[in-house]
């Protein structure tokens, strides 16, 4: 298990309702799970966890750990979530197909209901994405959930929501904490204070009343940009060989080289913080299929940087920056220098790895003409 591994779902899962809430246990395992899928997976595999680990995630001690283990199972398997549809309709289903222990192996086995595959594989947009870092040490099963909401709409920095809507999303029953005041007392303040204290992110919130009664929240999320940079210092080099390696691996007739990767892995991280290796992964897609269908991109990298440099301009700006979408390369009419229109024109230089003085010649030209 790799704390700094990357949990995504689709925002359709994040919304979900929970007819009963899962425990911060229940919840862990989960996530720490869906942190094991790869971007590029097709299908679920079968996710193993140590049970060392397993028994350090959920905090089981003593000589009771085994029933222990088997009592979390068992509550895990019996929890569904109605997941909301475009259409209008929805789907109810468990999360686990199973959960097996594998006695004298020392590991728990998961497997993922096959109906959740749109919401958790090869996802292209509408999704979120953050460290399975942020949530291992949270103690309130709704600080997790409240987390995941907050993450969906960071990148607006608001979220308003009715109350009634807040505690379905929690998976509060509506019998419970009638009196908005202990919800707000008992869920609300506790969650946000372990969010304020524990992640990589700032929440507060106000009260919107209808009459006397309190009727709507208005959240206000926003980013503590120390604890960013911590999980960067501890991904190090060798995590970003890696990442360039990956890249290489994607890419389809061009090579990013060490000067070129180093410069957009910058930018990316300016631009889209701890989404990084995913939005770089996705670009690389994104473009090999624009490749594949049009040929109509020459000098690939150079379109990576050029791309980069026109989100980067923005951020720095103050505005609100998206992933990247296929839109970006469709609508991308770069005036670009003269060798670089060169070197589109030859089609011996189709799979060209760009010089470190053409590198900063596009990125300067680019802040230039924008």
């Amino acid at each position: 298990m790799n704390s700094e591994h990357l949990v995504t779902k689709s925002n359709n899962l994040i919304e979900a309702r929970h007819r009963h809430s899962l425990t911060t246990r229940e919840q862990k395992i989960i996530l720490t799970a869906v942190s094991m899928i790869q971007p590029d997976d097709d299908d679920f595999k079968t996710y193993e966890i140590e049970i060392r680990e397993f028994h350090n995630l959920l905090g089981l001690e003593g000589r009771e750990y085994y029933t222990q283990t088997k009592e979390v199972i068992r509550g895990l398997m019996s929890k569904v979530i109605e997941i909301p549809r475009k259409d209008g309709g929805w789907l109810i289903c468990n999360w686990a197909s199973h959960v097996e222990y594998i006695e004298g192996q020392g590991r728990i086995e998961f497997g993922f209901d096959p109906k959740l595959k749109p919401y958790l594989l090869q996802l292209k947009q509408a999704f979120t994405s953050y460290r399975l870092s942020n949530i291992l040490s949270l103690k309130s099963a709704y600080a997790i959930r409240l987390y995941e909401l907050m993450k969906k709409w960071q990148y607006l920095g608001k979220w308003k929501v009715s109350v009634d809507q807040l505690k379905e999303m929690l998976g509060i029953p509506k019998e419970k904490y009638k009196q908005y005041g202990h919800l707000k007392n008992r869920v609300i303040n506790y969650a946000i204070q372990e969010l304020n204290t524990k992640t990589d992110i700032k929440v507060s919130f106000e009260e919107v009343r209808k009459s006397r009664r309190v009727d709507k929240l208005i959240f206000t999320i926003g980013h503590i940009q120390s604890k960013e940079l911590q999980v960067e210092q501890k991904s190090g080099s060798d995590i970003s060989q890696d990442l360039l390696q990956e890249l290489n691996q994607l890419s389809k007739g061009y090579e990013i080289n060490l000067d070129a990767f180093n410069r957009l892995s910058r930018m990316a991280t300016s631009v889209f913080g701890d989404k990084k290796d995913e939005e770089l992964k996705h670009l690389t897609r994104m473009i090999n299929q624009r490749i594949e269908l049009y040929q109509d991109i020459k000098n690939p990298v150079g379109l990576m940087i050029h791309l980069l440099t026109e989100k980067e301009k923005l951020k720095k700006e103050g505005i609100y920056v998206q992933g990247f979408e296929h839109g970006d390369l469709s609508s991308s009419s770069e005036v670009l220098p003269k060798w670089f229109k060169e070197s589109q024109e030859s089609k011996e230089l189709e799979s060209t790895t760009l010089t470190s003085q053409e590198l900063k010649e596009l990125e300067n030209f680019f802040h230039k003409n924008k």
